[in-house]
């Protein structure tokens, strides 16, 4: 018999998806993130480390697949919380966090990723660099999951978009605890563990569905189907979202349009009869009617001194003089 249950719990603002939207996008995404660092082992285990909300819910994940392999890519729950708030003393902060590592005896492998969701990137990048100060041999591969492209303001190594992200990093139960550097110099902040799983129902419907998963699918799951309610509401938010994909296509087409008529342009190549205008010398193109500076004429073969309107014939050919 299912343990399964529809979830009395607050969801937050309503988006197009629904709980069981939530959890299916992050079962799928974990899932892959963690057979694809499998097959990058090649005889160097990798560690994983969860270092904040964001994180843990797909940690937790992980750690319930059946082809989990703690010998080859094993997770350590790292706690360490900035909100967005840059160090005023890094070096001093990695010599606290190193401490606290040293008294959990916390050994890392030597190719170490981080998960986290990156916006001003200040918790991923001190995270980084207290564990390269503590393990200096350490290589460090940095995935940032967030709900939309291009959120991350500094570069990571691979950027992953779930669109549910923000529910498990700011709406769902605490996995883990925060552990801001003020509290460095206290061991008892430092807990390396999930916290209140008993007692979260996410938890429990996440934990259940990757133990089967992806023998069962989570959409055949008693669990989605208990959480999939499409509310009018959600309905709405979906109509939303089908229309703001539909604009990013056509957008999307309409700049590869461009692409394709700019390259058959200058694979045409060729020549134009140009008109001169003096006092000074310049160019003009007949067909466009846009003027060029006083160095096309001394450069003619440099196209990009002529400037045509994007659509124009005469945009990428050598202008001649007659």
């Amino acid at each position: 018999m299912s343990s399964s249950k529809k979830l009395d719990i607050y969801f937050g603002i309503t988006t197009y998806q629904t709980l069981g939207d939530c959890v299916k996008e992050l079962i799928v995404a974990s899932y892959s993130i963690y057979l694809n660092l499998l097959s990058k082992v090649n005889n160097h285990p990798i560690t994983i480390v969860c270092g904040g909300q964001s994180p843990s819910y797909y940690c937790l994940a992980m750690m319930n697949f059946k082809i989990f392999n703690p010998k080859l890519v094993n997770i350590i729950i790292l706690p360490h919380s900035k909100g967005g708030v840059k160090s005023d003393d890094q070096n001093n902060e990695n010599i606290l966090y190193c401490e606290r590592l040293k008294e959990k005896g916390i050994i890392l492998n030597d190719n170490v990723v981080i998960i986290d969701g990156v916006h001003s990137g200040t918790g991923i990048l001190a995270l980084e660099s207290a564990l390269k100060y503590c393990f200096p041999s350490i290589n460090v591969y940095k995935i940032a999951i967030n709900s939309q492209e291009d959120i991350a303001k500094i570069t990571v190594d691979e950027e992953i978009v779930l669109p549910s992200e923000p529910k498990f990093s700011d709406t769902f139960p605490r996995l883990v605890t925060s552990f801001h550097p003020r509290d460095f110099n206290d061991s008892s902040k430092f807990i390396t563990e999930f916290i209140n799983l008993e007692n979260n129902p996410v938890a429990k419907m996440i934990i259940d569905i990757a133990k089967k998963y992806p023998k069962i699918p989570v959409e055949e799951t008693d669990w989605y189907i208990d959480n999939n309610e499409v509310t009018d509401e959600i309905k709405r938010e979906r109509e939303k979202e089908r229309i703001r994909i539909e604009k990013i296509s056509e957008l999307k087409h309409i700049s590869k349009l461009k692409r394709i008529s700019e390259d058959q342009l200058k694979k045409k190549g060729g020549t134009f009869k140009t008109i001169i205008l003096n006092d000074p010398k310049r160019y003009q193109c007949p067909k466009c009617k846009t003027i060029t500076g006083e160095l096309a004429p001394l450069y003619p073969k440099d196209t990009t001194l002529f400037s045509h309107n994007f659509d124009c014939q005469n945009r990428f050919k050598i202008p001649i003089e007659y």
